[in-house]
């Protein structure tokens, strides 16, 4: 949709004509769809949260931003709910790529799949946003609520992860990082096989016009006004809330989640805030942490040098004063008239004074007279 066209009905509809918004979901809702169906695993979820998002925004409509794109705005609403979903499955199978079987003939979908299960939460969500809806930075800011000074250097924090995952070390500029990047990704994006069905969007699209109609914007709607209405379309859930409105049946559950899964989705929060945190003091130091074996070991071997090899070279050459005691054989020869008694003595001295401070190798004693 044309920008000019988009503001007209964002305005029109603040002005009244909420109608406006059916030319909003015409136009947006194959998109919204697209992004919720990139993160989240079953068809049936991928509806109910599409739902609850064009819901949530006819809700909003005198809340709606002028000064961003209207679907940059949907995305903002629907990835709170995306995130909620996530948290909550214990072993969400679809982490990156969107249909496993739709890229299973090329040697890239084992590389994207890894590099996606080792990014947190928000990592994917960078990587998805800038290189699958294509969006500018700026459009990240919103959809994440990141503030202006602090987006950019987390985006090119996010590239350069991903992109040592895939690639291995690589040149340290930003365009090395973005480029490889893109042309990767955009091959396993054009494999995309995203089926929308079109009874879902005729569907959704007629409820939205019917509360268009009766004035009635509101998710969480009363239970009486909802008793008199027949819902376009019933649910699925079998649990008994008191209305058939899928968006109500949310809030209900919202609402009802036990304390531990509240607990349990909080710290996998921390726990993916921890994760970031590590790898940014890993990527700044990581000159250091991986230098410093290298130095321990280069002090190892010059020590080792030093004392078996060096020290070993300069006793052959100097090795008057040796510090300890030890056995040495030297051959004594006399000269003179020596009694067995005088020899002994003169032997032990060799070997006690001798030997255990000089290297002696032939001695000769010679009686003066």
């Amino acid at each position: 949709m044309d920008i000019h066209v988009e503001k007209q009905c964002v305005d029109q509809m603040k002005n009244g004509n909420a109608r406006q918004f059916l030319m909003l979901f015409d136009a947006y809702f194959l998109d919204l769809y697209k992004y919720v169906a990139r993160r989240v695993m079953h068809g049936e979820d991928i509806e109910f949260i599409v739902r609850l998002t064009f819901l949530d925004a006819l809700g909003q409509i005198q809340n709606t931003p002028v000064d961003t794109g209207y679907l940059m705005w949907l995305y903002s609403l629907a990835k709170p709910r995306v995130f909620d979903y996530l948290s909550r499955v214990s072993f969400p199978e679809k982490r990156g790529i969107i249909d496993a079987n739709a890229v299973s003939e090329v040697a890239e979908r084992g590389q994207a799949d890894n590099m996606f299960q080792k990014l947190s939460l928000e990592e994917r969500e960078i990587i998805r946003l800038k290189f699958f809806e294509e969006v500018t930075d700026g459009d990240v800011m919103v959809i994440l609520g990141e503030t202006e000074g602090t987006i950019g250097a987390r985006i090119y924090r996010v590239f350069k992860r991903a992109h040592l995952l895939l690639f291995g070390e690589s040149d340290a500029r930003q365009g090395v990082y973005f480029g490889e990047l893109s042309g990767f990704l955009s091959r396993v994006r054009n494999l995309e096989n995203i089926v929308v069905s079109e009874a879902f969007k005729l569907s959704l699209r007629m409820d939205i016009s019917q509360r268009i109609d009766r004035r009635d914007f509101a998710i969480d709607v009363n239970p009486e006004d909802e008793s008199s209405q027949t819902p376009p379309f019933m649910t699925k859930d079998k649990v008994k809330t008191g209305s058939n409105d899928l968006a109500k049946i949310f809030v209900d559950a919202v609402k009802e989640m036990k304390e531990e899964e509240k607990i349990k989705a909080l710290e996998d929060q921390l726990r993916g805030e921890r994760m970031e945190k590590l790898y940014d003091v890993f990527d700044r130091f990581k000159g250091v942490l991986l230098g410093f074996p290298a130095v321990v070991l280069a002090v190892v071997i010059g020590i080792f040098v030093y004392k078996y090899a060096w020290m070993e070279n300069v006793g052959e050459f100097n090795k008057i004063k040796r510090g300890y005691l030890t056995s040495c054989d030297i051959s004594v020869v006399y000269i003179g008239n020596f009694s067995d008694a005088e020899k002994r003595k003169i032997n032990n001295g060799v070997s006690n004074r001798l030997c255990g401070h000089f290297i002696v190798n032939n001695l000769v004693i010679r009686r003066g007279g």
